[in-house]
């Protein structure tokens, strides 16, 4: 099953209505058997699919002959997403206030999991977006391919966004700090790490190890908060000190601060 199908089962087609749309696509203007020897869908099932593709304006008949009986094209895809957007936009406007008045919100103290990348790229996405004053993050390049666009837009909209970065290629938002010592921190962690603390109100805390396993959570918790966003400040006082106090540094705790890292030597 193409990824496109897969979106528009996510967006409310059935399995056979996405395959039927996305099939026609590619011979359009077609009958149901075309459709259905295009998408794989039995012949059977294949006039349920369209029907209900025809009923949601989806499908729009355009003649028949009596050799392969009425043919379809498809609404074209940039019609079909403005429809689903419009319609989700409503929806989810009409939804807020009657969920609202059911009852009381559980409360934000709670830190919630997060489970997979996907979920980790929607959350931060939507806290990036809705930030008011000021956003601190630590993150390394995989991250930052999906965060600096929105990061570039909270800026233009007066945001003040600090950033601890981690590994090549380097990249530049706002006040932007190139952490030292960030093979030590890769090996200790056994993975990249990211923190994204918006307006000291809301985190989101997670790791992303070598084996492909994700562990991510989300919270308004206060202490939760405070925490995280400490963690970020203390990486960008490290990180001035080092900027101006590097061969000392370095002389002192190792060319990666190795003994800096050691907190159960104070004498190191």
């Amino acid at each position: 099953m193409s990824r496109a199908s897969e979106l528009l089962q996510q967006l409310g087609l059935s399995r056979n209505e996405s395959r039927a749309y996305t099939a026609l696509l590619s011979c359009q203007p077609a009958s149901g058997y075309e459709i259905a020897r295009q998408s794989g869908i039995p012949s059977s099932k294949i006039y349920e699919a369209v029907n209900k593709l025809v009923a949601r304006g989806v499908l729009q008949p355009v003649g028949s002959d009596q050799e392969q009986g009425t043919r379809y094209v498809a609404l074209p895809p940039e019609d079909l997403v403005t429809r689903i957007r419009e319609t989700a936009v409503a929806q989810t406007s009409e939804l807020l206030p009657l969920l609202e008045a059911i009852g009381e919100p559980a409360s934000t103290d709670f830190i919630w999991p997060i489970p997979d990348v996907a979920q980790i790229c929607t959350r931060g996405l939507e806290m990036i977006d809705t930030s008011q004053h000021s956003i601190l993050v630590s993150a390394w390049p995989q991250e930052l391919t999906w965060m600096e666009r929105a990061l570039r837009s909270a800026l233009e909209r007066g945001v003040r966004v600090a950033l601890v970065h981690f590994g090549p290629p380097r990249v530049e938002i706002g006040a932007t700090y190139h952490h030292p010592v960030e093979k030590t921190l890769y090996r200790e962690k056994g993975g990249r790490g990211l923190t994204l603390v918006v307006d000291s109100d809301a985190v989101l805390i997670a790791n992303f190890r070598e084996d492909g396993q994700v562990d991510a959570a989300w919270s308004k918790n206060q202490g939760f908060v405070t925490v995280a966003e400490d963690y970020v400040k203390h990486d960008v006082y490290i990180t001035k000190v080092t900027r101006f106090l590097d061969d000392a540094m370095i002389e002192r705790f190792g060319p990666e601060y190795e003994k800096l890292r050691d907190v159960f030597d104070a004498d190191a």
